[in-house]
């Protein structure tokens, strides 16, 4: 496996797809893979990690998996900037209602989003670390 970290998501959701778009207009560092969780990739990861009842997003690294909120975090810490601050700052709040809070959005998030649209656009440089 390799030592970059790894962001799973789920290719046919419009939120999650924005998500990723998101990650790519505010990143800094360029070193973050994708992987579409249905994807073969994706199954044999949340299987690795015993997630595969899981439908969260995840973040992987350094040998472990974050789902949930934990995955939200990290991917704004790895974002960097105010949504780092503002993530660690959200993070003070109780667990319970992060998992909760987590819970509510992505049981909305199909309704919040709307359809998936087209494929994500992705420069040849972005497109090598998107793996399925």
């Amino acid at each position: 496996m390799t030592g970059r970290p790894i962001l799973v998501f789920d290719g046919e959701c419009a939120f999650c797809n924005r998500v990723v778009r998101f990650v790519l207009a505010h990143e800094r560092r360029n070193d973050l893979l994708f992987v579409p969780r249905d994807s073969a990739f994706g199954l044999a990861l949340r299987e690795r990690y015993k997630l595969q009842r899981v439908e969260s997003l995840l973040w992987i690294e350094g040998g472990r998996a974050l789902i949930e909120w934990d995955a939200v975090a990290r991917t704004a810490a790895y974002v960097g900037g105010p949504y780092a601050w503002l993530a660690s700052a959200v993070g003070l709040l109780p667990r319970p209602l992060l998992r909760w809070s987590y819970r509510v959005v992505a049981r909305l998030r199909k309704r919040l989003a709307g359809r998936p649209g087209q494929c994500l656009p992705r420069s040849a440089a972005q497109q090598q670390r998107f793996l399925e």
